[in-house]
């Protein structure tokens, strides 16, 4: 299944078991060349906005529970319509 590609603004449910990424900007481009400041994985869905999309489109950053957090963009999915 093709995923929908996120755009700033966008909000996005992230699963349970999510492993979210603090870094510098620059790992969103270049994944390979930054070692992380913080991890967190979710232990429970999440709701977040896009702030950030990576050219390549491997990475996105998202604010959820306060915090921005680079994330995999294979790992998030578009919200559509109304969350409850």
């Amino acid at each position: 299944m093709k995923r929908d590609t996120c755009k700033i603004g966008d909000l996005v449910h992230i699963p349970q078991a999510t492993e979210l990424v603090e870094c510098q900007s620059t790992m969103l481009d270049d994944p390979q060349l930054v070692i992380p400041l913080r991890l967190r994985e979710t232990t429970r869905p999440e709701v977040g906005i896009v702030t950030h999309v990576s050219r390549s489109g491997g990475y996105i950053k998202v604010y959820c529970v306060g915090e921005q957090w680079s994330v995999k963009n294979s790992s998030v999915y578009l919200l559509n319509g109304e969350i409850q």
